[in-house]
């Protein structure tokens, strides 16, 4: 499975929080696993004026166990995030860094994505205008999903739907 997202680091940590990130989801995150470690979490940031979206973000994870909400304004919490932020032995921390449209896939899901859109929007590419389809990677609650855009046109499917091409 494709992973976007980098590995979390004291620097990055430190200058999310610096940046106004005040409260941290983490989550269990399949897409970070291997076999060399017991597992993979993904952390995502957000505001101070954006705790009912964190709680959002929660609520969706009511069945994973490992699902915690940090509030970085609380030591024991910003020492926790620091641990994470560590990359203890045995597991991945990643952070859900924006990507949208200045995401470039690689070459395998580049190919992917133009096969999806010559089967699901075969006028997309028959524009006499010239029209580029702009494709972005977007991050909600932990899913990955692309959004297509093509003049007026959009689409955001679920990132998976481009794996199984």
């Amino acid at each position: 499975m494709y992973n976007p997202f980098p590995l979390l680091s004291r620097v990055l940590l430190k200058d999310q929080v610096a940046g106004g990130k005040r409260y941290f989801v983490r989550q269990t995150y399949a897409r970070g696993r291997d076999a060399r470690v017991k597992n993979a979490f993904l952390l995502r940031g957000y505001g101070a004026d954006e705790k009912e979206i964190a709680d959002r973000h929660m609520e969706a994870l009511s069945r994973d166990g490992n699902a915690f909400l940090y509030d970085a304004t609380e030591p024991a919490h910003l020492e926790r995030l620091g641990i994470a932020a560590g990359q203890p032995f045995g597991y991945k921390v990643f952070y859900a860094a924006k990507k949208g449209v200045d995401w470039k896939p690689p070459p395998p899901y580049a190919e992917k994505i133009r096969r999806y859109i010559l089967s699901h929007h075969p006028a997309w590419q028959l524009q006499r205008d010239g029209g580029q389809v702009a494709v972005g990677l977007y991050e909600e609650f932990g899913e990955l999903f692309l959004k297509f855009n093509h003049g007026e046109k959009e689409e955001i499917i679920p990132f998976h739907i481009i794996e199984t091409i």
